[in-house]
């Protein structure tokens, strides 16, 4: 009963420092993504520097802090929460795949190049006088009318990157309780931050975004699933209704 005890403290422990540290890493990521930061690289280093090192440098950050925060929560405890069979296992698999790949799409809308902020650092590089700005969030770019360009998943949802990482995060065959807590966190980030990358693209631009959001494209689940959801609840529901009223049928 002791070591028990033990264990469920031990891993008590691991739940609450693996979601202090992902709320840590997903609260450095908004702050270096908000309008306020952008503002205070400008003034340390000049418009044309920050225009041109300041994706490289987030991005940077991004991949060295999430590794940091694997190999951190590598080394806490762990238990298994489930894990699921075959053929089960392979469908959540091929969920996985295809929320990815519709994750990809959506950024291939707005450039992978650009939304690395390649072409920015080499036209600073090249000596450029002027170098552009990269894109304001993860937003549709804007079209030569001014107006945004919804393609591809931007027309089914608005933050489409951030909703397809939710599914690659949850249709996990084997779940363990310290990638349990992990997901939660995201997925909470993810939905906030979203509302939060709102501001700034509605305040970089102005009408144009705002019209896209009462364009009637959903802010962040995809009107086809949601769609599919009903139409699936539906028929399970008159199924067992039907299988209550006539139990031998």
């Amino acid at each position: 009963m002791g070591n028990k005890g033990e264990v469920a403290r031990g891993v008590f422990k691991s739940i609450v420092k693996i979601m202090a540290a992902t709320t840590l890493f997903a609260g450095i990521h908004s702050l270096l993504a908000s309008r306020a930061a952008k503002r205070v690289a400008t003034e340390m280093l000049s418009e044309r520097r920050r225009n041109a090192l300041y994706r490289p440098f987030y991005n940077a950050q991004a991949v060295i802090t999430f590794g940091a925060l694997v190999l951190y929560g590598g080394k806490l405890p762990d238990r298994e929460l489930y894990r699921v069979s075959e053929p089960l296992g392979g469908l959540m698999r091929f969920g996985q795949v295809v929320s990815l790949l519709y994750l990809i799409h959506g950024a291939r809308q707005i450039g992978f190049l650009r939304f690395a902020g390649v072409p920015n650092l080499l036209a600073f590089l090249r000596g450029q006088t002027s170098v552009p700005r990269e894109p304001e969030g993860q937003g549709p770019i804007i079209d030569v009318n001014g107006e945004m360009k919804a393609t591809g998943p931007f027309r089914a949802s608005r933050h489409p990157l951030n909703f397809g990482m939710i599914p690659a995060l949850w249709l996990m065959p084997r779940m363990t309780v310290n990638l349990a807590a992990f997901n939660f966190v995201v997925t909470v980030y993810l939905i906030v931050g979203s509302a939060h990358e709102e501001e700034r693209l509605r305040a970089t631009y102005g009408q144009a975004y705002i019209d896209y959001q009462r364009s009637g494209i959903n802010f962040f689940v995809p009107r086809r699933l949601i769609r599919l959801s009903r139409n699936l609840t539906t028929h399970s529901t008159g199924l067992a209704i039907r299988q209550a009223c006539h139990p031998f049928s």
